[in-house]
């Protein structure tokens, strides 16, 4: 019995990783019975990312420019045929063993979604080493599922588009993704997906290099603004009633209530010459330095606590800009050029 895979990558301006991202693919262990369908979406671009695809023989290509990612997502959803489904983002690669160990687990139900946090490339800078360091230790539960390793509780957090696999049936009974979400489309995906009861599965045997990883705090910070939204944090928290999912949009809400209270206590000092408002700071400094010691200690890597208070200090302030109302116009993080419309959002 046949079965088909279709890979679909979304993508802007990608030129310079589109052919490491197909040969990595075209390369992919499998059995002779698992055929691999590959689908770019391109959302607009300017560079020879449509012609590189050409090229490198992709299965089929399609041309929304101006669409934002959700769009583009279940524009590849409706082309694709097979009856396992992917998302890879245009400057990944996946391991040679990628696809065989997902088809075990894509097998056993009808309804599941399963993936794993990307990698950084080697030697990543101490920005993508202390950022990979918080994705492999902030679910830290790793259960037997069938006689594999996995995630099971709260699955949905450490799974994106970057790196995610599904059965067909499962993209259909949720309807796809939702297309008001300019960012955080598939945090939203996968969410629907645990209140549906569907089997989500964190498997640490799917590895894949994300080689866009920011590899600054600058370029770090930038991408969690282009990445928050507060409309997407605002569906979870309704869906969840703040009891699953909420930690990031409870993170933001309290880092933007700290700030304000800290900024008060700047200016309450600097117009008093009291250093007792400085006090007001402490709330602030112990939501950054909490949590960054929680996983610090669970990493058993203390020396990288610093680094995690730095990157959760850009990740807060980045979330609560966003929170507040400001930059409502998601550009890419990786240009600084403003897009033509205001519905060309995708993430390069």
């Amino acid at each position: 019995m046949q079965n088909t895979l279709s890979i679909i990558v979304v993508a802007l301006n990608e030129e310079r990783h589109l052919s490491r991202l197909k040969k990595a693919i075209d390369v992919l262990a499998r059995d002779s019975s698992v055929i691999i369908e590959t689908i770019l979406v391109d959302g607009g671009s300017r560079d020879q990312t449509v012609e590189v695809a050409r090229s490198a023989g992709f299965s089929k290509i399609i041309l929304l420019p101006g669409a934002n990612i959700p769009v583009c997502r279940n524009a590849g959803l409706k082309e694709a045929s097979g009856n396992w489904i992917a998302f890879l983002d245009a400057d990944c690669e996946p391991a040679e063993d990628w696809l065989q160990q997902a088809i075990p687990v894509l097998s056993a139900e009808k309804e599941m979604i399963i993936g794993w946090p990307v990698m950084p490339p080697s030697p990543g800078t101490w920005v993508q080493t202390a950022w990979r360091i918080h994705w492999m230790n902030k679910n830290p539960q790793l259960e037997s599922w069938r006689g594999r390793p996995a995630v099971i509780n709260d699955a949905f957090r450490l799974i994106t588009t970057r790196n995610m696999l599904i059965t067909r049936a499962a993209a259909e009974a949720l309807n796809g993704f939702d297309e008001q979400l300019p960012t955080g489309e598939d945090t939203d995906f996968v969410f629907r997906a645990c209140r549906n009861n569907m089997t989500v599965l964190g498997i640490p045997a799917l590895k894949v290099v994300h080689h866009g990883e920011p590899a600054t705090l600058k370029a770090f910070f930038r991408q969690q603004l282009w990445h928050a939204n507060r409309t997407s944090y605002k569906k979870i928290m309704d869906d969840g009633a703040g009891r699953t999912g909420g930690n990031a949009p409870l993170f933001s809400a309290l880092f933007l209530v700290c700030t304000i209270v800290s900024a008060a206590g700047i200016c309450g000092s600097l117009i008093t010459g009291s250093s007792f408002f400085l006090l007001l700071l402490v709330p602030l400094a112990v939501l950054i330095a909490g949590p960054a010691g929680l996983i610090a200690f669970r990493a058993k890597a203390l020396r990288w606590w610093p680094a995690l208070c730095a990157l959760y200090a850009a990740y807060g302030l980045a979330r609560a800009l966003d929170l507040a109302g400001f930059y409502r116009h998601k550009t890419s993080w990786k240009t600084k050029q403003r897009p033509e419309t205001t519905d060309q959002r995708l993430e390069i």
